[in-house]
């Protein structure tokens, strides 16, 4: 076989593998996220109508402050096809820990499904700083990000009740086929620090 005919070979060799290579790399789910059993999840690929996801820590105050609102919204949104995702980001936070703090915060409910997102690859793609913040997505593309509702002035100062209630009117929106009418709000709460050699 002649040399240009061995090149060939390869190269029709080649295209077809990279093309598969790259439809892999493309429908694979987000790097490192996992639930409390260590099973890779993609909370943003499964037949629900919209998918919610809220990050927490488990030693943040005011996340843990949001856990009566969480459950409350967990059953509303189950109602309507909506998933909700609580996104622990701290890779020090590990799976006995995490279940811990579901059960003393009265999380382990219906609607609500833990993961750990230690690579930070939800944090990347709902832009998420702090805890509490959620993100709000529809057809894997991000429709909301931001804060719960608008409780918080600025951390350590809060209002007695909310009044804008940002996460309840996006996930509206969002099952009525529009855009969020805020679809960014700046959320208050403990900063999620940078994974170590990342570039911030």
């Amino acid at each position: 076989m002649s040399a240009p005919s061995r090149a060939l070979r390869v190269l029709r060799l080649a295209v077809p593998c990279a093309l598969l290579a790259a439809v892999a790399a493309c429908s694979a789910g987000p790097a490192g996220v996992v639930d409390l059993e260590g099973r890779a999840v993609d909370p943003l690929e499964d037949d629900s109508a919209a998918q919610v996801l809220v990050f927490v820590r488990t030693d943040c105050p005011i996340a843990n402050r949001y856990a009566p609102e969480l459950r409350r919204l967990a059953e509303d949104f189950a109602s309507r096809r909506v998933a909700l995702s609580l996104v622990y980001p701290d890779p020090d936070e590990g799976p006995e820990q995490i279940a811990t703090h579901l059960a003393e915060y009265g999380l382990k409910a219906p609607g609500i499904r833990a993961l750990r997102d230690p690579e930070h690859s939800l944090v990347a793609r709902a832009q998420a700083r702090v805890t509490p913040s959620a993100a709000v997505f529809a057809g894997g593309e991000l429709a909301y990000t931001g804060s719960i509702d608008d409780m918080w002035v600025e951390f350590g100062r809060a209002r007695p009740h909310a009044s804008k209630r940002y996460l309840a009117q996006a996930v509206d929106a969002v099952l009525a086929g529009k855009p969020p009418e805020v679809a960014e709000t700046k959320a208050i709460g403990c900063y999620i620090p940078p994974l170590e050699g990342a570039t911030p």
